[in-house]
């Protein structure tokens, strides 16, 4: 039986499940971003004090930081279940999260890398996604992707590292990329074109995939997670060397760093029964992988990432998870064991990081980019004071027709507009949104209270909303709804058994708002509703049909 090997520093209790943390660095200071299933991205110091958060349409799935610009502070890819990709940028002054780019595909986001993947001095931003594709984008400024490659199932996992291959004298730094159908590629960029090098198939989901040298050989491997609940680790030619079975859950999430403090990389696994799983290599050139120590939460932990601690070479292992808890922990041994002198026969060239003035101060100038459909609403309000052309601009920006309709008649649904602002501490109110012209339509309380987090305080639009365009206009009409009967009404149980027996009742509802509405009288909240309805939707129990009759209805 192992013993306890490490120690739990702290716990977060989060609004919702944890569907992805990262360790966002600026200057001297460290800040946790994480995300989950309130569609909600938070920003969070190292008093675990929440600073800023910015809500989006979908679930938030995936992040990663990197510092973009060359000014010492790390910018934020984020992924949602929306298909919105986006990058933001942290005002450390402000300690907000600024958006700075977005994309929308038109299925959810599963994972997303960026790096000097052309080699080229700049920064490409690279994500895939549940439409079968990956996408790079070569510029924080491009509208669209310079390259898309096309899968046969979802791209489930993506990152980059410096590989040697047995034919190059010198290391590439090579993109990776997994499929729910068990494919992993290496991708590498020569003569001015991505080229892929070899390809394998494990026949199983690939859920993570990290790089690193675990087997102390001072060359780096290539680590995944598979859906068969192995992690499997392969050479640079995609050959593979080691597997190691995880008997308890299968693994979800990895990490691959120093956690004990003697030189040698350990893989830290977080698995779909909760269990943190840490194995460590403790010899030169060997395969003998050991279980170090492991913990155990309540469910699934969906992400692992870590966090130095200033002026220390410790790392701390941050995960996160179903069960709505951050926890940070550290192993036991750091510093007492026997440091190996493990040979550098990769020499992995460090890529300066040249501060781009005239980058920086373009970014600056940058408008912030809205994260959801209803900011986009909200901003376009305060700024024309109407919504003329509001279709066309709501389209360039990726949205579909119906999610357009959708959120328009939800609006009427509820006879007004709700945006949800955040007020800030008495002497660090920007003075911009002091002094912001808000027009007639909005009527605004600011409330500015002396407080140690950030208190939200909802704004509140009235007046409803008039659109010029004909579908528009027509999606804002009263609509009969279907009769709901009173045997449905009266059923008594979970928020789950009530939609799926109104459901069974009603075939096809039109709108998400009619559907929200209805489950509301029946005494559930709206927040609970539309959780509810997400989560039905992903377990694919649910779902919107888009063939006539098109509306909400059970999979059959």
């Amino acid at each position: 039986m192992l013993r306890k090997r490490y120690q739990l520093n702290w716990m977060f209790e989060c609004p919702d499940a944890v569907l992805t943390c990262s360790i966002l660095k600026c200057k001297d200071e460290n800040f946790l971003v994480f995300g989950g299933h309130d569609k909600t991205l938070y920003l969070m110091d190292e008093e675990k004090n929440i600073l800023d958060e910015r809500i989006f349409d979908g679930w938030c799935r995936c992040t990663y930081p990197i510092d973009i610009d060359g000014d010492g502070c790390d910018e934020i890819l984020v992924g949602a279940g929306d298909g919105n990709f986006m990058v933001m940028k942290l005002n450390i002054e402000k300690k907000k999260l600024a958006g700075l780019m977005r994309y929308k595909t038109s299925k959810k986001i599963d994972c997303c890398i960026a790096g000097d993947f052309t080699q080229d001095g700049n920064i490409e931003m690279i994500f895939g996604s549940e439409d079968k594709t990956l996408k790079i984008f070569d510029d924080i400024k491009a509208k669209e992707p310079k390259y898309i490659f096309y899968y046969d199932s979802w791209v489930t996992a993506c990152t980059l590292g410096f590989l040697k291959l047995p034919d190059n004298d010198l290391p590439i730094y090579a993109l990776l990329v997994g499929t729910k159908n068990g494919i992993i590629q290496l991708i590498q960029f020569t003569e001015n074109m991505p080229d892929i090098i070899w390809q394998n198939n494990f026949n199983t989901q690939i859920n993570d995939i990290q790089v690193g040298d675990v087997t102390n050989d001072g060359f780096n491997e290539i680590v995944l997670a598979t859906d068969d609940s192995f992690i499997r680790i392969l050479d640079s030619k995609g050959e593979l060397i080691k597997e190691i079975e995880i008997d308890d859950g299968r693994p979800v999430s990895l990490l691959i760093e120093d956690i004990d403090g003697d030189n040698a990389k350990e893989i830290v696994a977080g698995c779909a029964d909760g269990s943190l799983k840490v194995f460590h290599n403790q010899s030169l050139n060997s395969h003998d992988f050991e279980l170090k120590w492991k913990t155990k939460v309540a469910s699934s932990i969906k992400n692992v990432c870590y966090i130095s601690v200033n002026g220390q070479k410790l790392k701390q292992i941050v995960f996160g998870g179903y069960d709505r808890r951050i926890r940070n922990v550290t192993d036991f041994e750091w510093g007492q064991k026997q440091a190996l002198e493990i040979p550098q026969n990769i020499q992995i060239p460090e890529t300066p990081i040249i501060r781009k003035e005239d980058f920086i101060e373009q970014l600056a100038q940058i408008k912030d980019v809205p994260t959801n459909i209803r900011e986009f609403i909200f901003n376009s309000l305060q700024e024309k004071g109407h919504l003329k052309n509001l279709m066309k601009e709501l389209t360039e920006l990726g949205y579909s027709e119906d999610e357009i309709l959708e959120e328009f008649t939800l609006l009427k649904t509820q006879k007004s507009v709700t945006y949800e602002k955040v007020t800030y501490p008495v002497g660090s109110l920007p003075k911009e949104e002091m002094q912001k012209e808000i027009p007639e339509e909005v009527k605004a309380d600011i409330v500015v209270k002396e407080q140690p987090k950030p208190k939200v305080q909802p704004l509140v639009i009235e007046k409803p909303v008039e659109p010029i365009k004909e579908k528009l206009r027509a999606a804002l009409e009263n609509k009969t709804k279907k009769p709901v009967s009173k045997e449905i009404v009266s059923v008594v149980g979970s928020l789950e058994d009530t939609i799926i027996a109104y459901l069974k009742e009603q075939k096809v509802v039109e709108t998400k708002a009619q559907f929200v509405n209805d489950i509301q009288e029946k005494g559930f909240s709206n927040t609970q509703i539309d959780k509810e309805i997400a989560l039905l939707k992903d377990q694919g129990k649910i779902q919107y049909s888009r063939a006539k009759p098109k509306g909400w209805c059970l999979v059959e």
